[in-house]
């Protein structure tokens, strides 16, 4: 424990305390351990986001709930503002002495905004958040980051700040942006269809840029190779070797004009804002 985290210990009283390790006495002992932690894990980052007049429900999370502990290596917590959820943590503890935090791999194929690294001392008598990274950070296969690449926890505040405004504009920007594209080129024969199976994985790609890229070309770039990617894998599925040789040509007039619409799509969202 530093001093910085030192203001930010969670005490952690004997009726949560003794309830985790009444979880842990009903698991095999080879998983005691880690179940109890996990849900000291949730109830710490609830506590804290508490502080803040976040709510979240840690009896609701699977680290909570016998049924799962036993099948899961889960710690999700939903964190909520004014009764509108903001998303879902994953609350994964860390050792003291640990220099990576490991994010499980059930942990990633889901929905969390953000995992937080949580230290809890021997005695289980206090908790803290030690930092943490947001989900779009991480990718499968690469399942861990550096202790040392970790965000700090007040940074977990400003993150939460603006997931819901994120949310509402990439919704947003999904919607839009299929009226331009649908009559390009690349997407003439793809129709409503391939937006469908892919709205998610768009909209996922336009939180990403929202978050966390603050120059507006490489919002546009990062967008666009992911729409240019899953147009790719669609190619390939058609044998469409003209689309890929494409791609790999940064000149190619049809990759600009791609970009030309992104960039017109996300600066009538900060026109939108300027409005307001």
């Amino acid at each position: 424990m530093n001093i910085q985290q030192f203001g930010q210990l969670i005490p952690i009283p004997s009726v949560p305390r003794q309830l985790c390790e009444a979880f842990a006495r009903q698991m095999q002992p080879e998983r005691a351990e880690a179940v109890k932690q996990r849900a000291i894990a949730v109830w710490v980052v609830s506590q804290y986001l508490d502080r803040y007049g976040y709510q979240s429900d840690y009896t609701q999370s699977s680290a909570w709930n016998l049924a799962l502990q036993a099948l899961t290596e889960l710690a999700d917590l939903e964190i909520k503002e004014d009764g509108q959820s903001l998303g879902i943590v994953e609350c994964i503890p860390i050792a003291d002495s640990a220099e990576i935090l490991e994010i499980p791999e059930q942990a990633v194929i889901g929905d969390r905004i953000a995992y937080i690294a949580v230290e809890i001392n021997p005695e289980n008598t206090w908790g803290a958040i030690v930092g943490f990274t947001p989900a779009l950070e991480i990718e499968f296969p690469e399942l861990s980051i550096d202790r040392d690449n970790l965000l700090p926890a007040d940074q977990l505040l400003d993150l939460l700040d603006h997931a819901k405004n994120i949310a509402e504009k990439a919704e947003k920007a999904a919607k839009d942006i299929w009226e331009p594209l649908k009559n390009y080129d690349w997407l003439k024969n793809l129709g409503e269809e391939w937006f469908t199976e892919n709205r998610q994985a768009i909209i996922a790609q336009l939180e990403r840029a929202l978050l966390l890229e603050n120059e507006a070309v490489w919002q546009i770039e990062s967008v666009a190779q992911e729409i240019e990617a899953l147009i790719g894998q669609f190619a390939a599925v058609e044998s469409s070797k003209e689309l890929v040789m494409n791609r790999e040509d940064a000149t190619d007039s049809k990759r600009q004009e791609l970009r030309q619409i992104i960039g017109g799509l996300f600066q009538s969202l900060e026109d939108d804002d300027d409005s307001e």
